[in-house]
């Protein structure tokens, strides 16, 4: 069976400034002096993983409790930045149509909060139907986060995939790695915020790429 990977959030929807702004406001209501300008959090999310992300700008000075309660206060915020504000990336609905048109399984594989993809389901139910992909993953499936290949080997095990008939689309750097660990084909369709050099190929037309390799593919 071939399969479409939809790696991180951003690989479907562009979020990083909603969520740039929610940790600020998070950071604010727990009465820290935080403030994460753009500068700053293109840096941090070049790695995914929000609660480490607060634990590592702290040095540790924050205990498990403190953290989780920011965390909290930061997918409050988001949830409501998201509502009527979301839309998918363009391509990505071309994307789910071509894989149900031409019976190839689809997967959204991240290692974030089942509370942070609730958030983007609902908020993206208007234009994706979520319920029709095969798998959709989140941290408490894999003990290691992106770059690690675990949530690939997890998913491709679940479905009972071939890493060979299938292909990732993933929007950072870390995220593209942690694909092609697993041996996945792996398209770059890098973000608002992603960072990389000039000699990396992107996509620039996600469906194009997509559809193009299945048809040289098969």
């Amino acid at each position: 069976m071939t399969t479409i990977f939809f790696g991180s959030i951003g690989s479907i929807v562009e979020t990083s400034e909603m969520q740039r702004k929610a940790f600020n406001k998070a950071f604010k209501k727990f009465g820290l002096d935080w403030y994460w300008n753009v500068g700053n959090y293109i840096n941090m999310i070049q790695k995914p993983g929000g609660i480490k992300r607060i634990k590592q700008y702290s040095k540790s000075h924050l205990s498990k409790i403190e953290i989780m309660e920011i965390y909290n206060l930061k997918i409050k915020y988001f949830n409501e930045y998201c509502i009527k504000n979301l839309k998918p990336r363009s391509g990505v609905v071309d994307v789910i149509k071509y894989s149900k048109d031409n019976k190839i399984r689809i997967g959204f594989i991240t290692t974030t909060s089942k509370e942070t993809i609730d958030i983007i389901r609902n908020n993206l139910s208007e234009h994706i139907n979520f319920d029709k992909f095969d798998i959709i993953t989140y941290d408490k499936h894999s003990k290691r986060r992106k770059p690690y290949p675990d949530i690939y080997d997890y998913a491709i095990s679940e479905l009972r995939s071939k890493k060979s008939n299938s292909l990732a689309i993933e929007d950072t750097l870390s995220s593209v790695q942690s694909a092609r660990s697993a041996n996945i084909k792996t398209i770059f369709f890098p973000g608002e915020y992603a960072v990389y050099n000039n000699s990396e190929k992107v996509s620039s037309n996600i469906f194009e790429d997509v559809r193009n390799f299945f048809e040289k593919k098969f």
